[in-house]
Order: C-alpha cells, then sequence, then structure tokens
C-alpha cells in the first residue's frame, strides 16, 4: 500500500467512501453498473492475489526441499564408513517376507505391508549409495520368509500373482547363490493340476526349490505333506543340501520326515523339532523320532530342540538313554502353563549331554481349550523340576549359558538349580507371561544372588554361581520391589579385580559386566532413583540398562 512522501500517511482514497455507505439515504454519485465494475475489478484483484500467494508457496516449499538436500549433505551419517553401514543394513534386513493369500480375502492392509515386510528392498530405495551398497550384499537378499494361503482348486492359476512372484525373482537373482535361510509356512497345497504333466508345484516354490543346494537355514510347517512329498514334485532329479546348517521341522515330525537329510545333509548342525514328542520307551512299529538315532545320522549335530513331554511311558524306566559328546546347545519347549494329565513324562531322564555348555528352557503359547487340559499357575510348580535336576546332576553338566522364558519355577526352586551350575557366565530369567504370584523373580532371589550375604533361599556363605559375567531379568511382573537389593547385589559382583575377600576367608567370584532388568509396570512414581547408585559402576565400565514399561531409566 503506497505512503505519503512527506507525512508518511496512507495515500489511498476509495472510490466510496466508508460515512457514505453507512448513510441511510441511497449514495446519489454510485450507480449500479460502477458499482457492478468496482466489484467485477476486486474479485480480479483477488484472483490475481491467490495465484501469487499459491506461487509463492510452491516456491517456499522448493526452497525448504532444496535446503533439506543441501543439509543431508552435511550430515554425520554421509561420514559413516561403508564397512559400518554394511553392518547396520545387514542388522535391518533380518528376514524378507511374502505372503500369498488370495485375491478374494486379500485385506487392503497387507498390500500396504508388501513393502515395509520386505525391509531390504527398503533400504534400496533410500538412495543411490545405498542402493549400491544393498545390491552388494547379497546375504540381506538370501532370508526369505514365504506364508502360502492359497487353495489350488479356488486360484485363478492362469494370473500367477505378479506382484509376489516378480520381487521374488529379484531377490534370488540378487542373492547371487549365497547360502540362503527359507521359512516355509504352507496353509494350503501350493499345488497345481496340469492335466498334461500331473500335479506340480506353484511357481513360487519352484523357484524356491531351484535353489535347494544354497538353503543355509530351512525352517518348514506344513499340515498336508510331507517335505518329501515337496521334493517328489519339485522335478529335481536329486535333492543335495550340502550347505544345510540349521533345519526346524513345525508340527508332528515322523522318522521319515528326517530320511531325505541323512545322506544328503552332511553339514546339518543345528536340529529344531518344538512340536515332536519323542518315545520315553521302546513300541512295537512306532515311527516316531529316536534321539539316538538322531545322534547317529547327524554326526555334526551341536544343537537340538525338543519337546518337553515324551510319549510312551507308562510309568516304566527308559530302555535306551541318549547320548551325545558332541552336543553343546539344548532347547527344551515347554507348552505355556500346561499339564496334561495323559500318559506323559519329561524328556530328561532320556538324555546323557556331557559336553552341554548353553541350555534354554522355552515356553511355546498354547492355543489348546480341550478340558483334559487345565493350568498350573496356582500351584507355582514346574512338574518336571525333579527330572532336570536329576539331568543336571547325572550329566555333570559346565554350563555357561542358561535362559528360563515364561516357565513358573519358584524362586527357591531357581536358586535350587543355579546352585548346580558353579560354571555358569550368562543367566537369562523373563517372566514373560506368568503371573506375579508364580514369578522367580523376586527379592528373596535377588538377595540370594549376593555374593557374600546369606539369606533365606541361601543360608550358606559361599556364592552361587560365582561365574556370572551377565545377568538378565526381563518382564519382571511384581508392581512394587525391593530396588535396594537389586543395587546391593550388583555392587556386589562389580569385582574388577575378580577376587573378593570375607572375613577370614577369600574367594573368586567374576566380575558382572552385564546387568539388565525390565519391569512390566511399577506403582512408585519414581523407582528409578535408587538405582542411580550404579552410575559410578556403569561409568567405570559396567553395561547397565533398566527399563519399566519400555521406557529406559538413566543410571
Amino acid at each position: 500500500m503506497p505512503l505519503c512522501s512527506a507525512c508518511g500517511g496512507n495515500t489511498f482514497i476509495p472510490r466510496v467512501v466508508g460515512e457514505k455507505i453507512q448513510t441511510e439515504s441511497d449514495p446519489p454519485f454510485a450507480q449500479p453498473d460502477e458499482v457492478a465494475s468496482i466489484l467485477e475489478n476486486i474479485e480480479r484483484d483477488l484472483e490475481n492475489y491467490e495465484a501469487e500467494i499459491c506461487r509463492i508457496r510452491k516456491e517456499k516449499g522448493r526452497l525448504e526441499h532444496y535446503a533439506a538436500q543441501l543439509r543431508s549433505l552435511s550430515s554425520p551419517f554421509r561420514k559413516i564408513p561403508n564397512e559400518i553401514l554394511r553392518q547396520i543394513l545387514d542388522d535391518c534386513c533380518d528376514m524378507n517376507s511374502f505372503r500369498a493369500v488370495d485375491l478374494k480375502r486379500r485385506l487392503p492392509t497387507q498390500t500396504a505391508h508388501a513393502l515395509t515386510s520386505k525391509p531390504a528392498m527398503v533400504v534400496s530405495s533410500v538412495c543411490s549409495r545405498w542402493r549400491q551398497t544393498a545390491l552388494s550384499m547379497p546375504a540381506i537378499w538370501s532370508r526369505i520368509s514365504l506364508y502360502w494361503d492359497v487353495h489350488g482348486e479356488d486360484h485363478n492359476w492362469e494370473y500367477e500373482d505378479i506382484e509376489i512372484v516378480f520381487p521374488l525373482s529379484c531377490f534370488l537373482i540378487r542373492s547371487q547363490q549365497h547360502p540362503m535361510t527359507l521359512n516355509l509356512d504352507l496353509e494350503a497345497r501350493p499345488f497345481i493340476l496340469i492335466p498334461t504333466r500331473g500335479l506340480h508345484l506353484h511357481l513360487l516354490l519352484t523357484r524356491l526349490f531351484e535353489q535347494i543346494i544354497c538353503w543355509q537355514s530351512l525352517s518348514y510347517r506344513c499340515e498336508y505333506y510331507s517335505f518329501e512329498e515337496f521334493l517328489n514334485h519339485s522335478s529335481i532329479p536329486s535333492a543335495s543340501f550340502p550347505v544345510l546348517r540349521r533345519l526346524c521341522f513345525a508340527g508332528s515330525v515322523m522318522e521319515e520326515d528326517l530320511t531325505p537329510f541323512t545322506t544328503t545333509a552332511p553339514n546339518l548342525q543345528m536340529l529344531d523339532l518344538p512340536d515332536t514328542p519323542v518315545p520315553h520307551s521302546s513300541y512295537p512299529n512306532s515311527h516316531q523320532v529316536d534321539i539316538q538315532d538322531v545322534f547317529n545320522k547327524f554326526p555334526n549335530l551341536f544343537s537340538l530342540g525338543l519337546t518337553e513331554s515324551t510319549l510312551y511311558s507308562n510309568g516304566v524306566s527308559p530302555v535306551t538313554i541318549a547320548c551325545s559328546s558332541k552336543l553343546e546347545m539344548l532347547t527344551i519347549h515347554h507348552r505355556e502353563g500346561w499339564k496334561d494329565p495323559s500318559d506323559s513324562s519329561a524328556v530328561f531322564p532320556l538324555l546323557r549331554l556331557p559336553s552341554l555348555k548353553v541350555l534354554h528352557l522355552v515356553t511355546d503359547k498354547s492355543e489348546s481349550t480341550d478340558s483334559d487340559i487345565y493350568r498350573l499357575w496356582d500351584d507355582q510348580s514346574w512338574s518336571n523340576l525333579e527330572p532336570f535336576v536329576v539331568f543336571v546332576q547325572q550329566s555333570a553338566l559346565q554350563l555357561t549359558a542358561f535362559s528360563i522364558q515364561g516357565l513358573s519355577i519358584s524362586d527357591a526352586n531357581l536358586v535350587k538349580i543355579l546352585v548346580l551350575l558353579p560354571t555358569l557366565q550368562d543367566l537369562t530369567v523373563d517372566d514373560s507371561g506368568i503371573p506375579q504370584k508364580c514369578s522367580s523373580i523376586s527379592s528373596e532371589f535377588i538377595e540370594g544372588l549376593h555374593t557374600y550375604r546369606t539369606s533365606s533361599l541361601r543360608p550358606q556363605e559361599a556364592c552361587i554361581v560365582p561365574r556370572l559375567r551377565s545377568l538378565r531379568l526381563l518382564n519382571v511382573a511384581a508392581p512394587m520391589f525391593k530396588d535396594w537389593l537389586v543395587v546391593e547385589m550388583v555392587k556386589s559382583r562389580w569385582i574388577p579385580a575378580k577376587v573378593n575377600a570375607v572375613g577370614t576367608s577369600a574367594f573368586k567370584v567374576d566380575c558382572l559386566r552385564v546387568f539388565t532388568m525390565t519391569f512390566v509396570k511399577r506403582w512408585e512414581e519414581n523407582p528409578g532413583h535408587s538405582y542411580s547408585l550404579l552410575a559410578p559402576i556403569e561409568r567405570n565400565g559396567m553395561m547397565i540398562v533398566i527399563q519399566i514399561s519400555g521406557k529406559t531409566l538413566g543410571v
């Protein structure tokens, strides 16, 4: 708006004075045509102003985008060496998921999830540097998980699901024959009935089976066909698994299911059978998996996963005991808080593993609602505790790592187990899904871990697990906790010199390096105040993590 050069006032003089508009009489000077002309000019000016505002906004947006690009040039992330960037991308791309679902039952959210479930494709789309780095890493393209839920009789096989087949082919090409991690979860039969050729695998499965010599890790689940039947329909003349290291069969497995791997997978080192109960004693014409037979057929096996229960116990001792001098890692799968009153017993009496170093007790969630299965939360007891203790004693275990996840064990029984493991270095107790009254992570348990202070659970003066270096207590359900006991226990195990003298006796205790404790929830306003006393220890080298409801507290 122009201003007067002499006085600085407004020089704008409207053609229609405001005072005249406010008069009750008709303005004699303003004719209708003149007023219409003025309004038309105003409308034209307003349109010009709007257009100018839009132009300025677009220009502002372009400048902001250009400024962001310039700032990215000076971003510290650009200074990260390619070696570190490769490690970051490798950690982010743990698995690329493909879902084959019938178009009639496909949800709109599944289309949006198609890209985000393939992290290798995502990171390769960020910028040219990331794309070049991702394409030079065949490992991130060779981790594939396929979920199949398309019934052959309901699917139009002329349409081969290009949106799934094409990306999968790109992944296989970019994997460059790198050892592959493959998860197959088949809810339906992925076969095509071709009149002239018979029953054949769908194109997706065919592409994957063409890379069979590259399979390094295989996880398989299918309720309809055994893996051997898939091999028979895969058009592969002789299946061989020269680089296969890990094999996992979900669901019930028979002895013949392992037959394709006995002579064709000479390097198999890890076998996981989480849902397959092994026979406790001999049974006529049984096709169940025999543990000793597994040890004999796979001599290089050093890791084994089994379910906790067995079959055909009949209240008698096991006929044969499976023994392996090479097995170093054992995972026992326990059904979440359930006990089957049918004729079954624990798998522990069947095993003698003197070389075992790592033991995991894992609870698998159960979806069963049968009336013959009932929960055991109220009695706070693990029914197979005594067989487990006998197994530890008879095998003379020298464990270095022990973890318990979602298993209802009292604090007293947990201390009883730890007393038998003096060589333990890494302990993890995860109370996921366990009610507070059944939790083993209590104040008494924490006090029992103190190096020199006796407690109700540990009346003797000798320290339990003296070689402990890493302690993780996860998902503690107690809303109130004696945090000062935790602080005192951690302080007692912070021994950089690895030697601690008490009274007239001296005993060696390793220095605790890692301590993690996570709470589901707490009632106190500031429970993290007590853990601030651990700040000097953290500054001197111990890794300490305290979390409440997913939020990390500053030590």
